[in-house]
């Protein structure tokens, strides 16, 4: 019997070591599986609970074994109970061995386990009601004898009785008292005030100073006080550091920790508060341990204590709902918000994601918004658990940064690089440069003792669980995060998350739940916009991923971009503030991968849409580029002769137009002709607008008599069709005017011009582009009638209406200025006009490319006036420039007869 009670110890504490070591593989298994899958992980809901309170459990068996708490026959008592839970764990890791997908599994086998793990849930079933049962038996664990050196052997019983059929109990003693950790607890409470903080003071705990501070003048107002904040953000470290100082400061003072994020665990800190305060019926399973708890707190004579509510996330949890408020059922009507003591004499500080519960909780009078470290104690952090060599200050500095100071991304920064052997530099170098990259490492579980066995020790699966949190309590505000998240986070309007169908409320409601768990920011004025930190919509991109539902999501993005950008007809002036905020929208969604049929069309007339908006923007490259892939799109989904991909051939002839590849526009224009005539008649709007840019293409070609033609047909089909009034009628006007300033026709030209004026004067209004576009040909028209001075003070008008209307620096507006250094010239003004030439040069390098036709037209235009102004020197290196970029091509032939006349065209 002794040789078998030895094997027992021996084996108990091998068994014990086994089972915290292999526990806490199987938790990190779980976290994965409840990352990858959602059916798995509601089957392993229950288990992934209970199963690190049975670990922390152990923890303490280990501790009470190592100061010759428990006796020996108690050891030999818990050996089998111990060995049964380590088998279950072994059950349990093998069971999400088979659910839990891998990298290298195909769509089948996935599926197939995804399968799986519903026929095995009543296995898990039985697993997590095996461990259950070994957990209360090693919480009750009926018989245990504590060896005292002064007196031998001293039997006790662990009240309440428990009776453990199944195991090989040694014979009941005779007496009853305490079990051996309660014994401790006795011990220690006698020696000093409980002290019930679960994890050790932080020796390198830095700055918020001023939060602890807040908080102590707070409680001299209140008796409860939050601490809100996005997670992550160190709310539950300033809380224990709390507890430290206000033991410094009252050492007989009772402090109590519980974790509040779920009802079993406040309901298990309440039993332990209610055992290590020895409070009469403590030990009475029939004794409401809540009320208990808070009844003996808020009695007089129990003064001076503090109690930390962690996590206190769940609205739900603490004030119900108005279904469980009407329930007869006590269990489901329970609110945990009851059961925290109201009193003067204690103190509460609740750590909440939820600003609503926080001041809810609080009567509103102790709320205090955690916010992010500053900049240099990010930096301390960071030093503090890193190793020198791996050091730097200034990519530390960046890296900081870029993580937001949040305390939980930089804690889990250094475990990866210190775990990796990894430099600062090279860690920042990979979250930069690939978005997957980054997702994996804020997904990183962080081992740290400082906090919960519960709690998620990542930023992604921290972040999860306020997503998941408002998933449950307000699923509008979950759809309105997860489409921020594939928009520009950055400032996104609320009309673009708001649904038509909802109400104001509904909208007002969703989105103050996003800033209470401080995902988000909503501006206020006149344009509000939402906005979104970087790490929290990589965040809540991991999770739509998680769930199956980001290609949704981005689909629903697409819908609504491609529903509300302006497309061809629609960019008016009126609409240019409306599309610069819809554009980085539209091209970070136009960055997706789409697969359906419905989609990529969405896709392909979006691409069109900023297509023309680039346009308007001198960006010609990018939208050349766009509309090339929406033909290529559209071309492998529709027939040849489709209005749409018809379209995608007019609006690339458009943008070759206005790159100067006047031959390959000409190409393009003259098969969207001939397509829309056959198919849409050649009356429709349509074929005059592919008609009206072949006449300003052969314009550039300086063919002026097809131009002519071309243009007179679409000025009398514009004239039937739409009338005189229409913008586009003046557009085939405009055209007209300035086919007759081309040939010379001065006088018809500004009759002409002036004409158009009027009506967009009266029609558009004077700062739209439509208008001082054609009193920039009226001053070049002017300028070549030789009324010097009238030409530039209408230019000067022009600049001004173009810097305020469109800004940047736009085709129109190089144009204008070229025609104001030209005029300069004209009047003797060498010096002016150089200065305003360069600006030109500078913005045609930055819009054009160096070597593009227009820019090396401009160099030129510079050269000559360096010469004009005696300058010699400077005028042959602008040539040799010139002919070195140039590549010995022909280059003035490619640059268009408008941009050399200086006319501007619709």
């Amino acid at each position: 019997m002794i040789m078998a009670e030895a094997f027992a110890v021996i084996g108990l504490a091998s068994a014990l070591l086994q089972l915290l070591d292999f526990g806490g593989k199987v938790i990190k298994r779980l976290r994965v599986l409840e990352d990858q899958t959602t059916a798995g992980a509601a089957c392993f809901r229950g288990v992934r609970t209970r199963f690190p309170l049975m670990l922390d459990l152990v923890k303490k068996i280990m501790l009470q074994m190592e100061a010759g708490l428990v006796s020996e026959n108690s050891k030999a008592v818990m050996y089998p109970v111990v060995q049964n839970c380590l088998s279950q764990a072994q059950e349990l890791d093998n069971l999400i061995n088979k659910t839990l997908p891998q990298r290298s599994d195909n769509t089948w086998v996935r599926g197939k386990k995804a399968v799986y793990s519903v026929l095995s849930e009543p296995e898990i079933e039985r697993v997590d009601a095996e461990l259950k049962s070994s957990f209360e038996l090693l919480i009750q664990a009926g018989t245990f004898q504590r060896l005292d050196p002064a007196e031998g052997l001293k039997s006790m019983t662990f009240a309440p009785s428990f009776t453990l059929s199944q195991l090989p109990l040694p014979q009941k003693q005779s007496q009853s008292t305490q079990s051996p950790w309660e014994e401790l607890e006795k011990q220690t409470s006698t020696q000093s005030a409980i002290l019930m903080v679960p994890f050790p003071r932080d020796a390198n705990f830095l700055g918020r100073q001023d939060v602890l501070e807040l908080i102590s003048e707070k409680f001299e107002k209140t008796h409860a006080v939050t601490l809100f904040g996005l997670g992550g953000i160190g709310k539950s470290q300033i809380a224990i550091e709390y507890c430290y100082v206000f033991r410094d400061e009252n050492p007989s003072a009772q402090i109590f920790w519980l974790y509040g994020a779920d009802p079993l665990h406040f309901e298990q800190g309440y039993q332990d508060i209610a055992r290590r305060a020895r409070i009469p019926g403590w030990d009475d399973q029939k004794t409401d341990k809540l009320k208990l708890v808070q009844e003996w707190l808020q009695e007089e004579n129990t003064t001076g204590w503090l109690m930390v509510v962690d996590n206190a996330d769940d609205a739900t949890m603490y004030f119900g709902t108005r279904q469980r408020d009407l329930s007869t059922n006590h269990d489901e009507s329970k609110t945990f918000a009851q059961f925290l003591p109201l009193c003067s004499h204690g103190r509460i500080l609740i750590t909440t994601r939820d600003r609503r519960v926080g001041e809810r909780l609080s009567q509103r009078l102790g709320n205090i918004e955690i916010a992010r470290l500053s900049a240099g104690h990010s930096k301390d952090l960071l030093r503090s658990k890193i190793s020198e060599e791996y050091w730097s200050e200034d990519d530390a500095l960046k890296l900081v940064e870029y993580l937001s100071s949040l305390p939980l991304a930089i804690a889990q920064a250094a475990a990866f690089i210190s775990e990796n052997s990894v430099t600062i530099s090279e860690y920042l170098e990979t979250l930069v440069n690939d978005e997957r990259d980054l997702k994996e490492l804020l997904s990183e579980h962080l081992e740290d003792s400082r906090r919960d066995w519960s709690s998620e020790n990542s930023v992604i699966r921290t972040w999860k669980l306020s997503f998941e949190q408002i998933s449950k309590e307000n699923p509008r505000a979950a759809e309105m995060l997860s489409l921020l998240s594939t928009l520009d986070y950055h400032a996104a309007s609320r009309s673009l998350l708001r649904k038509d169908d909802k109400t104001e409320t509904g909208f007002r409601t969703a989105l103050g739940v996003l800033q209470a768990f401080s995902l988000i920011t909503a501006s206020r004025g006149p344009n509000p916009v939402v906005k979104a930190h970087r790490l929290v919509a990589i965040s809540i991109h991991k999770w739509l991923e998680l769930r199956g539902t980001l290609d949704y999501w981005q689909s629903q993005a697409l819908s609504i971009l491609e529903e509300r950008f302006p497309g061809p007809g629609q960019q008016h002036f009126r609409e240019i503030t409306n599309m610069l905020a819809l554009k980085p929208h539209a091209d970070i969604v136009l960055g997706y991968q789409f697969n359906t049929t419905d989609d990529m069309l969405k896709c392909a007339r979006l691409l069109i849409s900023t297509a023309l908006f680039d346009l308007s923007s001198a960006k010609y490259q990018r939208s050349f580029e766009s509309c090339e892939r929406s033909l290529t799109i559209r071309e492998s989904l529709l027939p040849s002769d489709h209005a749409e991909v018809l379209e995608s051939v007019q609006t690339l002839g458009e943008a070759l137009l206005h790159r100067g590849t006047f031959t390959g526009a000409k190409t393009l224009l003259q098969r969207a002709i001939v397509g829309r005539e056959k198919s849409l008649g050649p009356l429709h709007v349509a074929t005059l607008e592919s008609l009206s840019d072949l006449t300003i293409t052969l314009l550039e070609l300086n063919e002026l008599s097809a131009a002519e033609s071309t243009g007179r047909k679409v000025l009398e089909g514009r004239q039937q069709v739409l009338g005189y009034d229409h913008p586009d009628y003046l557009v085939s006007l405009n055209i007209m005017a300035i086919l007759s300033q081309m040939k010379g026709d001065y006088h018809d030209a500004l009759e002409t011009t002036e004409k158009v004026l009027e009506e967009r004067e009266r029609l558009l209004g004077l700062e739209c582009p439509d208008t001082l576009m054609t009193l920039n040909n009226f001053a070049r028209l002017k300028f070549q009638m030789g009324d010097l001075d009238f030409a530039l003070q209408m230019i000067d008008r022009v600049l001004v209406g173009e810097q305020q209307s469109l800004a940047g620096n736009g085709y129109d507006i190089q144009v204008s200025l070229s025609n104001k250094a030209a005029i300069l010239i004209a009047q003797g003004r060498f010096l002016d006009a150089e200065s305003v030439l360069r600006d030109v040069l500078k913005m045609r390098e930055s819009a054009l490319g160096p070597s593009h036709a227009s820019t090396l037209f401009t160099m030129e235009a510079l050269a000559n006036v360096n010469e004009m102004r005696g300058g010699t020197d400077g005028a042959t290196d602008l040539r040799q420039n010139v002919a070195k970029l140039s590549n010995g091509r022909q280059w003035l032939p490619e640059v268009g007869a408008l941009l050399r006349a200086g006319l501007l065209f619709d």
